[in-house]
């Protein structure tokens, strides 16, 4: 029996509003010194009277992310081509000019990690899990108690998921596969390699998976070597504000092109783990489990897709999914017909044999903790 459990940013809402996108998106914006708001204005069509009321966040970074691309792009054609360097000689310019407005246009990415920083030290206690997600813990427990595999998958930065595990199952039954190795700045430093954490560790049953990354993951860029630093030494370390990005970066995924940048690593690797539960016969789940997912993101809904289609197959490769079960939290019946409407549409099931409903068991619209309502009864 093969068990996923993916989680998406109504979990986090469930421990506090705090973590909602608009929030976030606000507390980066109030940070941002005054004329890098203007850049972010510049590119945004919703600010009125001075106050930035953009709810998604991410049209925004991907703007920005498309001009640092562009003109990193430039920068190298100029420095790293004979064309270039001619260019660049015969127009007078100056990269050096150049390269500092990428420098801003990174801290600017930055600045929105770090308000994220700020917004999960302040909120993410277990005091306050124990008590908004009792009924969620439970249910984690009944699953990781079984001798069945379990993924779990996190579309969030945050570290909500990552610090119930460790605290319901422990550090000796779940990976992340990452390795200590070393120090950063007197920090310990894991390092993500999934080879040297099966030699390490072995394989262990109850595995986490940070789909678009993590707040306390970063890239080396001399190399692209991934690591994570304990989140006490980001904060303590005030990391993120001293952050060279010279040299490092956050290894997380924003913004636009989502599709593309699943493609590198680690995100590739989380990916591909994902996918092959959806879509490998040998390895594919038998329950799927989502909680607080926008079903927003056109690559999960693409592997889940393939999923369902092997459950209707017919032949060696039919391959029951056993459960599908989908957790939101929506208290308007209109909402919630509106969101089954949704589900349905995106993953492409358009009979009544086919489509998800809340009669065949596969939606619970009150919150994540209404999940451990879940019974032996198999909802198919």
């Amino acid at each position: 029996m093969k068990k996923v459990i993916l989680t998406g940013n109504g979990l986090s809402i469930g421990l506090n509003g705090a973590f909602s996108l608009q929030n976030i998106t606000q507390t980066f914006y109030n940070n941002l010194p005054i004329e890098h708001k203007k850049f972010i204005e510049h590119h945004m069509d919703r600010i009125q009277r001075g106050q930035y009321i953009q709810l998604d966040f991410e049209e925004a970074i991907a703007s920005i992310e498309q001009i640092h691309d562009s003109l990193n792009s430039y920068v190298e054609f100029l420095e790293n081509t004979d064309e270039g360097k001619i260019y660049l000689k015969s127009e007078n310019l100056s990269v050096e000019e150049l390269r500092s407005h990428l420098d801003v246009i990174k801290q600017i990415i930055l600045s929105y990690s770090a308000s994220i920083v700020e917004i999960i030290d302040g909120n993410v206690h277990w005091e306050q899990i124990g008590e908004k997600l009792s009924g969620f813990i439970d249910w984690v427990l009944t699953q990781v108690g079984e001798e069945h595999q379990v993924d779990f998958f996190t579309l969030n930065f945050d570290l909500l998921l990552e610090t119930i595990l460790l605290r319901v199952v422990g550090t000796d039954r779940i990976t992340d596969f990452h390795v200590r190795r070393g120090y950063l700045d007197s920090a310990e430093k894991f390092n993500f390699s999934p080879q040297e954490n099966l030699i390490d560790f072995g394989c262990r049953k109850v595995r986490l998976h940070h789909l678009h990354g993590s707040l306390s993951s970063f890239k080396r860029l001399e190399d692209g070597r991934v690591f994570k630093l304990k989140t006490e030494d980001i904060r303590l370390k005030d990391f993120y504000r001293k952050l060279d990005t010279s040299k490092y970066f956050p290894s997380i995924i924003t913004g636009g092109y989502k599709s593309a940048k699943i493609q590198m690593s680690p995100f590739n690797y989380y990916y591909n783990e994902f996918k092959e539960k959806m879509m490998d016969p040998d390895n594919i789940c038998d329950e799927l489990y989502i909680i607080g997912y926008s079903f927003r993101d056109e690559h999960i809904n693409e592997a889940i897709i393939e999923r369902l289609k092997l459950s209707r197959s017919t032949g060696a490769k039919c391959r029951p999914l056993n459960r599908f079960v989908i957790v939101d939290f929506k208290a308007d019946e209109v909402d919630r017909i509106e969101f089954v409407n949704f589900v349905n549409k995106v993953l492409n099931l358009k009979s009544d044999r086919t489509k998800l409903s809340i009669e065949k068991g596969n939606f619970l619209f009150d919150g994540a903790d209404s999940i451990s309502q879940i019974n032996s009864e198999v909802v198919k």
